[in-house]
């Protein structure tokens, strides 16, 4: 019933008395203060309303673990569970790096 109501829009082609008079106005005085207490009571303040906003640490949980990254992880994933069966201490630098490398990749780029 609404939404009806909004798309019959005619102020466009009213005189100016008849929109002061659906408005309960005046163009010389404007709103009485009894008028203006019970819009502002039924409406609010005219504010607008910020926008819903991400947080950061969302954003940086994308940037993280989004697109190519998540190969990057799966890499690393699959190297320490690969040299978690070897004794070699050298082998363990490549996932290591593969991972400070992310980490400081995505923090710079977030």
């Amino acid at each position: 019933m609404i939404l009806k109501k909004e798309l019959d829009m005619d102020w466009h082609k009213i005189d100016w008395s008849e929109v002061c008079k659906r408005l309960e106005t005046n163009t010389e005085t404007g709103l009485t203060k009894e008028k203006y207490k019970e819009i502002f009571a039924r409406e609010g303040p005219n504010r607008l309303t910020p926008p819903k906003t991400t947080p950061e640490w969302i954003k940086f949980c994308k940037q993280l673990f989004g697109g190519f990254s998540t190969l990057l992880w799966i890499g690393a994933i699959l190297c320490f569970l690969r040299l978690s069966e070897s004794r070699h201490q050298s082998l363990w630098t490549l996932p290591k790096i593969t991972c400070i490398l992310v980490l400081c990749l995505h923090s710079l780029s977030w």
